[in-house]
C-alpha cells in the first residue's frame, strides 16, 4: 500500500490488530526483511512497518534526509494511521531512528517500549588501518584538485576515489543517499540514549559492522535494558532466526 507522507509516497504494511508494533529497517533494506517477524507478531499485534524514502517501494529522496527528517517521517506515519501507543523495532539504521525518536518532547503517541537490532547510533572506534585509510583518501582527494585536468576529469578521480575508499553502503549508494549516509554516520547519538524506555538489545556475536562494544554501551547508559546475544553478523536476526523467534515470542509473550 501507498500512503503520502510528508509529500513523498510511502510504501507501507499494516497487519492484525491490537498494540501497535513499527518495525524500523536497516539502511540499505526494506520492510521485507521483517516477512517472518510481521507474521509471528501479527496473530496478537498490529504489526506496521514501511520502505523509508529512498529505499524499497518507496519514492527516491529529492534532497538529502538527516536522522531527524526520517524521525520526522515515523512520526507523521504513526499519527495518520491513528497510533496513541506503540512498540519500536528497529534493525541498525532503524536504531538510530528509535533512539532520537525516544527523546522527541510532545509525541502524539506514547512509546512502550523498544528492540534494537545490531543498532548503529554509536561512533566506531577507528583502529590504525582506518585511521591511515582516510588519511589516504584525503590526501588524494586534495592532489586530485591541484592537477592541471578539467573540471569533469577531477570530479570523475573523486567519484572514483569515494568508490574505492567508501563503504559498500557508500558507493553503491545514489548520491543525495551518500549525503544522508553522511550526515548519519558522523553523528554519534551516545547522548541520547539516557532517555530512552525499556529497551530490548539483540546483537550477532560476530557482527562488524556494529560492533559488540556498541551493545554493552548500549545497555549501560539505557536505565532498564537487556542484551541478548545470538549467533551472527550484522543480520543476526536472520543469521540466527530460530533463537530470535524464541526470544521474540518470550518478548512479546505470543
Amino acid at each position: 500500500m501507498i500512503i503520502k507522507i510528508n509529500d513523498y509516497d510511502i510504501n507501507y504494511i499494516d497487519e492484525g490488530s491490537g498494540t501497535a508494533v513499527l518495525l524500523l529497517h536497516g539502511w540499505g533494506s526494506n520492510y521485507k526483511c521483517f516477512s517472518q517477524l510481521v507474521e509471528l507478531l501479527k496473530v496478537k499485534y498490529r504489526v506496521l512497518a514501511f520502505d523509508y524514502p529512498g529505499f524499497g517501494k518507496s519514492e527516491m529522496l529529492r534532497t538529502s534526509f538527516s536522522v531527524d527528517d526520517y524521525v520526522d517521517i515515523v512520526i507523521e506515519f504513526l499519527k495518520k494511521l491513528n497510533v496513541d501507543k506503540v512498540i519500536l523495532v528497529g534493525h541498525s539504521y532503524g536504531g538510530r531512528i528509535i533512539i532520537k525518536l525516544n527523546s522527541r518532547d510532545d509525541l502524539p503517541f506514547s512509546i512502550e517500549k523498544n528492540v534494537l537490532i545490531d543498532s548503529a547510533g554509536l561512533v566506531n572506534k577507528k583502529d590504525l588501518k582506518t585511521k591511515i585509510k582516510i588519511k589516504l583518501f584525503k590526501t588524494l582527494k586534495k592532489v586530485s584538485k591541484l592537477l592541471p585536468i578539467s573540471y569533469d576529469m577531477k570530479s570523475k578521480i573523486e567519484k572514483d576515489l569515494k568508490k574505492k575508499f567508501g563503504s559498500s553502503d557508500y558507493s553503491s549508494a545514489p548520491k543525495v543517499l551518500q549525503e544522508t549516509l553522511v550526515k548519519s554516520v558522523n553523528e554519534d547519538l551516545e547522548s541520547y540514549l539516557q532517555n530512552m524506555k525499556e529497551t530490548l538489545i539483540i546483537w550477532g556475536d560476530s557482527d562488524t559492522t556494529t560492533s559488540i562494544w556498541m551493545a554493552k554501551k548500549m545497555e549501560s547508559e539505557i536505565s532498564n535494558s537487556g542484551i541478548v546475544v545470538l549467533h551472527g553478523g550484522h543480520f543476526s536476526f536472520i543469521d540466527d532466526s530460530e533463537t530470535f523467534k524464541r526470544v521474540m515470542i518470550s518478548y512479546f509473550k505470543l
